[in-house]
């Protein structure tokens, strides 16, 4: 994150612990009065008020589950949900969301009908970053055809980061929504500068000054920190190396590959040593970037980050929604 001016990287060692990595097996029928209701699920919830707001527009009639690791927040967002008698469908559970989604995710009785990752840390180093291929072949071997993956920033980076990472790894699974991305409002994908020729930033004058942005003023909100509490599960990502031909569709394997998964990570990650670098997903040519990024929000509820930045900052916010084939 930058502190001052100048980057620093936050200790993410507390990632390595066993409860960090993964639950115990969900009694569903304990967590949800009905767990054959539909679920909505948000990947790095934070705070958790993003997934009440969502059940108390929407109703009783869906399960709502918010995963993050940081255990005094979700016992808070539990305690939200108790005092507003909604906690037999909005619950929250602590998990590592990268290690534990297909896991979680894939013995639900009912059908996942919708997961978002919302505002991620904007790392610079993209090793810890939480949309990765672990996470993308998690969702498509679980996720049924219909089920939708919401993705959200307000940095355009992070946001194309996260939408590249699920065309590169997700073997033809997904597909941008289209009819969410012809019927409402768009707005076009800024064209990336690759590695190496990363645009760099003048603070004084908001413009950017080198590589493929140059000249062209920086959104005030790349300028500002994250706010506390809110949008994803910084750190949640893994490190990986390139990957050969075939896809998760047609030739990805099947099952729980969470305890490799959780080993490989926690040797990679011990402590706050770097790991190898996932190839970066910004140098991806995909054909996903045409569908530009929504101008509004698809799910009908914000988070407090994105009313912050679209309101109070003036700054824009840019989203994107896939479906499973």
């Amino acid at each position: 994150m930058q502190a001052g001016g100048a980057i620093t990287r936050r200790n993410y060692s507390f990632l390595c612990r066993p409860e960090s990595q993964q639950p115990a097996d969900v009694d569903w029928s304990a967590l949800f009065d009905d767990p054959s209701k539909p679920l909505v699920v948000d990947l790095g919830c934070g705070a958790g008020r993003y997934i009440l707001l969502m059940a108390h527009r929407q109703g009783p009639g869906k399960n709502y589950l918010g995963i993050d690791v940081h255990k005094a927040l979700l016992d808070r967002a539990n305690g939200w949900a108790a005092a507003r008698r909604m906690s037999g469908h909005v619950r929250y559970l602590q998990a590592h969301a990268v290690l534990s989604a297909g896991q979680l995710l894939g013995c639900y009785p009912g059908a996942v009908e919708l997961v978002s990752v919302q505002y991620p840390d904007p790392q610079q180093r993209r090793q810890r970053h939480m949309v990765g291929r672990e996470l993308v072949e998690a969702l498509a071997r679980v996720l049924k055809p219909g089920a939708r993956v919401y993705l959200t920033s307000d940095f355009e980076d992070t946001a194309a980061y996260m939408r590249n990472a699920f065309e590169r790894y997700g073997g033809g699974c997904f597909r941008v929504d289209d009819e969410v991305h012809t019927t409402q409002r768009v707005f076009p994908c800024t064209p990336l500068t690759p590695p190496g020729a990363a645009a760099v930033a003048d603070v004084g004058s908001g413009v950017a000054a080198t590589g493929a942005l140059a000249g062209t003023p920086v959104p005030a909100t790349a300028l500002k920190p994250p706010l506390e509490g809110e949008g994803g599960e910084s750190g949640g990502g893994l490190s990986h190396g390139t990957i050969g031909n075939g896809g998760v569709c047609e030739g990805g394997g099947s099952g729980n590959s969470n305890a490799a998964t959780v080993g490989a990570w926690s040797e990679r990650h011990r402590g706050d040593s770097g790991g190898e670098e996932e190839e970066d997903l910004l140098a991806f040519q995909g054909s996903w970037q045409e569908a530009g990024w929504l101008e509004e929000n698809p799910v009908g509820a914000p988070t407090e980050r994105e009313v912050y930045v679209e309101k109070a900052s003036k700054g824009r916010v840019y989203r994107v929604l896939l479906v499973r084939r």
